[in-house]
């Protein structure tokens, strides 16, 4: 099969008509004025070498080479063979806590920020997976599906944040059950859900909900975002003034990380915790770790067409023709010669 793998550059043959068109007009100018000046033979004699060839000769030259730059260039390719890519991996949701208590700041800049940067670099190293990506707070919003648009899941991790959700608090089970709902029921076994929260859970069904996600052959990983001292969420107010999350009472709310829930998810879901401090990159390397010892499944085939370049055949002759025309310079030596006294 045939393609031109950068076709925009055949709108330089428009070019030839231009230029045609423009060396006309300047040649009958030209031949106008000298008719002026001086007869033929007197204009030979005033300007020995001139050669009313020459010219044309060096355009014809200059406006050949200009077809074959522009194929050179759009880079002509014949398919050489045609090759199946079959893809393994399994499917991972990472699951996000957008809940108020992620505004934080116990863990600089605030714990929102620490999850998001970590869950980029996760998504980078489990690339060859399909991933997808849960945002909770009491409620879940499936807000990537399983996909290898992994573009969009960093975009949609980039904006992550308590505002998407209205409804607040933290229900770690509901968001095991609505991510396991996200799963194909043919990826049993293969399927990993990462949960990266605070662990402030207001239901108290996560260890359950893990048990039973577990059993039906999802492997569940927590990621601890925060300490477990005291501290104050912080919030940007519409008028652009900043306040702190306040309690029913109107005083200030301050929230408490608990890894103990974290680690009480992981191990009833099969997994393991993980505090998230020092080092994200390296988490994730730990992370990605584990979830290829998880048997992959193979996803579906693509098949592709390589192609061979065959932009030579034009660029060689092209690059020919104007090393001819510069050599053949500006006027006729040998009629030159002819007039030397």
């Amino acid at each position: 099969m045939f393609r031109l793998q950068s076709p925009e550059y055949l709108w330089l043959l428009a070019l030839v008509p231009i230029l045609l068109g423009l060396f006309l007009w300047y040649w009958n100018r030209r031949r106008a004025a000298l008719a002026r000046f001086a007869d033929t033979e007197l204009l030979d004699h005033l300007a020995p070498g001139m050669n009313r060839r020459l010219p044309w000769t060096k355009f014809a030259l200059l406006l050949l080479s200009i077809p074959l730059l522009s194929f050179a260039m759009a880079n002509p390719q014949w398919s050489a063979e045609r090759e199946e890519i079959k893809r393994r991996g399994i499917d991972v949701v990472i699951g996000l806590d957008i809940s108020n208590s992620m505004l934080a700041e116990d863990v600089q800049p605030s714990r929102m920020e620490r999850a998001r940067y970590f869950a980029t670099a996760l998504v980078t190293e489990l690339t060859g997976n399909n991933i997808g990506v849960e945002l909770f707070t009491c409620t879940s919003l499936m807000q990537a599906p399983l996909t290898t648009d992994y573009a969009f899941v960093k975009s949609v991790i980039a904006s992550a944040g308590p505002y998407q959700i209205s409804a607040q608090g933290t229900n770690l089970g509901s968001a095991i059950e609505q991510a396991e709902a996200a799963f194909d029921e043919t990826s049993a076994n293969h399927r990993a859900l990462i949960l990266i929260s605070d662990g402030e859970d207001h239901d108290g069904s996560a260890v359950a909900a893990a048990r039973a996600a577990n059993e039906k052959g999802l492997l569940i990983y927590t990621i601890g975002v925060g300490t477990e001292s005291g501290s104050l969420m912080r919030i940007n107010l519409a008028d652009g003034r900043q306040d702190v999350v306040r309690a029913s009472g109107g005083g200030a709310a301050t929230t408490s990380a608990d890894p103990a829930t974290m680690e009480a998810i992981a191990s009833a879901g099969g997994g393991q915790y993980f505090p998230l401090t020092g080092d994200s990159g390296a988490l994730a390397a730990a992370i990605k770790a584990r979830v290829d010892r998880i048997e992959k499944q193979e996803f579906e085939s693509q098949s592709f067409s390589s192609y061979d370049s065959y932009f030579y055949w034009f660029l060689g002759p092209a690059i020919l023709l104007l090393l001819v025309e510069f050599a053949l310079g500006r006027k006729d030596g040998r009629q030159a010669a002819k007039f030397e006294i």
